[in-house]
């Protein structure tokens, strides 16, 4: 290649010299190839750069989506050497084998794929998701779970053995380590790896068990375990977390480590029993994709300064709030990971250690053995910390010991559930804490959710319609627009995000900075809505109002960010208000009502 690729993109006019720099330090951070960082970051399209590769190289590109791939030559390669080098065969032509490649440049991946047929390699070029596509297609967790059933069935009827949920003697146990239930199970393992799921669901039903994925915060139907293999999969699932296999009736917890796609992941695991069987669920945390930026986590410039300033405080409480799953963790271990000098001691007592960071120390909960989120502070401001972390802020004991590590002199960073940041206020009210004491040690309370990210490639733009104006009322700058409608975006679904229309997730933020002000009004009055007028008057911007700018930039749907926050109306008197003054009149205000109603905990 004559030039780079980056250089390529500049003359095309695809990105800046401003951006690039951006990429490659980007680059440097993940060790990722260009391409990808470029695609991530949302600033070219693959084909865009497919494009500019071919002509650049003056070789043919593959649209392994239409191309009828030659199934025999798919698995002349090992499917290991395919991901690394994300190179797959596709056809024979005589003694030619025609290779789609993101890199048609990798001479160690063609003397690979060379050596491995005892072909010559032609390279054509694909693109990173066309080469996952084929890939799930010939080594996916659906066809490779599917072939693992078959060799179970096959092989249950030659040895002509049962497995029996009532009967898990060490005959039966060895009959579960066969290899066809061992190869089931590590296929759903390593497919929930590739599909960056967060969680795996197992799921007994009356005659089969369906397994589900966690991706960006969604349940995905997978595949389906016919019901004479469930005991075989259950049973195996639990040696290999160290759980009692005997015991059905009582839930178990385990944990385990290991090492999935080329990632090592530590994996929690949980058995509940239900009507058909044991419902296991698995927690799979990445250790190897634990080095996060803030501004990985999707603030913007505003709301990332805002939260800097307030974790640079040298003492006092920050919390954050929101539900499980929408962040908080990452939030609190990215943050400490900012503040975590060799100038600093900084402690964490977590329920449990998700993300292990060698510039922390960790205090994994332990309440059988007397170590509590409240024995644990007591300890933990003994060892001459300056930053304390506590996961979450459960009782009133806990509470109390956090203000009093904030008063003497301690930055306490923990969380709370509540739906937005003032209510952490008369939250830790009823855990006794005074105004007083509050208004002497809370510093700052950040709510946040997460959002899916519209997939780049296939999102559709339009016209707001009324009724959606009615929900962006007052949330963003309208005289911008000139009296038009803004556009917005929804998801349509490709073969880049799976036809889902979604791909990763981003923040919305709620950042609740505390005054004079507030203190006063706190002191007087503990009312969430009195707290919640008062800060956004001083500039403070809702979680709505944080979704809505990534809805009218594109990064998320309105349709999205209704299925994880409210809309700002307090009163059903606030949303006719924004109804009329959208509508001009009104008389349209008969058939806005009704959808407003469907709204989650809105009421009309």
């Amino acid at each position: 290649m004559n030039k780079k690729l980056g250089e390529l993109l500049i003359e095309a006019g695809i990105i800046s010299e401003e951006k690039l720099q951006d990429v490659l330090e980007k680059q440097k951070e993940t060790g990722r190839r260009i391409g990808e960082v470029i695609i991530d970051m949302q600033l070219a399209l693959e084909d865009e750069i497919q494009d500019i590769l071919a002509r650049q190289l003056g070789m043919p590109k593959i649209d392994l989506y239409e191309e009828k791939i030659d199934p025999d030559m798919a698995r002349m390669v090992p499917p290991d050497m395919i991901k690394r080098h994300q190179a797959f065969p596709v056809r024979k032509e005589g003694n030619r084998l025609i290779v789609a490649m993101v890199d048609p440049l990798n001479l160690l991946a063609i003397d690979d794929i060379r050596l491995s047929t005892g072909m010559d390699i032609v390279p054509h070029i694909a693109s990173p998701s066309a080469i996952s596509y084929a890939f799930d297609q010939f080594f996916g967790v659906s066809h490779e779970a599917q072939k693992s059933i078959e060799e179970f069935q096959a092989d249950r009827l030659k040895k002509g053995y049962v497995i029996d949920e009532s009967l898990v003697d060490k005959a039966t146990l060895k009959e579960i380590e066969d290899a066809p239930i061992v190869k089931l199970v590590d296929t759903i393992l390593n497919g929930a790896a590739d599909y960056r799921a967060s969680d795996i669901h197992l799921e007994p039903k009356d005659n089969h068990m369906v397994v589900r994925y966690r991706v960006d915060g969604m349940l995905h139907r997978i595949l389906t375990v016919p019901k004479n293999a469930i005991p075989a999969v259950t049973a195996r699932l639990k040696i290999m977390a160290r759980l009692d296999t005997s015991e059905r009736r009582k839930p178990q917890d385990g944990r385990l480590e290991l090492s999935l796609a080329d990632a090592e992941f530590d994996i929690r695991f949980s058995t509940l029993p239900t009507l058909f069987g044991e419902k296991i669920v698995m927690r799979l945390l990445n250790k190897s994709s634990q080095d996060y930026k803030l501004t990985d986590l999707g603030y913007d410039k505003d709301e990332l300064d805002v939260w800097n300033s307030l974790i640079k405080q040298p003492h006092g409480i920050i919390l954050i709030t929101g539900p499980t799953g929408s962040g908080k963790s990452t939030t609190l271990i990215t943050s400490l990971s900012k503040l975590a000098t060799e100038q600093v001691n900084v402690v964490t007592i977590e329920d449990p250690v998700e993300y292990q960071l060698d510039s922390i120390n960790q205090v994994h909960v332990n309440p059988k053995v007397g170590l509590t989120f409240a024995s644990g502070m007591r300890t933990v401001v003994r060892q001459d910390p300056d930053i304390i972390m506590v996961g979450e802020i459960r009782d009133g004991e806990t509470a109390d010991l956090a203000v009093n590590a904030a008063l003497t002199g301690h930055l306490v960073l923990s969380t709370l559930h509540t739906n937005d940041a003032p209510g952490a206020i008369p939250r830790m009210e009823n855990m006794g804490v005074p105004a007083y004491l509050m208004n002497a040690s809370v510093i700052g309370i950040m709510a946040q959710r997460l959002v899916r990210r519209l997939c780049p490639h296939c999102k559709e733009a339009y016209e707001a319609s009324d009724e959606e104006l009615v929900y962006l009322h007052g949330a963003f700058n309208e005289s911008q627009y000139e009296g038009k409608p803004p556009l917005l975006y929804k998801a349509k679904g490709c073969k880049f995000c799976k036809h889902v229309g979604f791909q990763g997730r981003t923040g919305i933020f709620e950042i609740f900075r505390m005054s004079n002000a507030l203190k006063e009004l706190i002191t007087r009055s503990t009312s969430i809505h009195l707290i919640k007028a008062l800060a956004r008057r001083e500039g403070m911007l809702t979680l709505w109002q944080s979704g809505v700018k990534k809805v009218l930039t594109g990064q998320t749907s309105l349709a999205e960010l209704l299925r994880v926050a409210r809309p700002d109306f307090e009163t059903e008197t606030e949303a006719e208000s924004a109804a009329a003054d959208v509508m001009g009149a009104r008389g349209k205000l008969a058939e806005t009502a009704p959808k407003l109603a469907e709204v989650e905990g809105f009421e009309v």
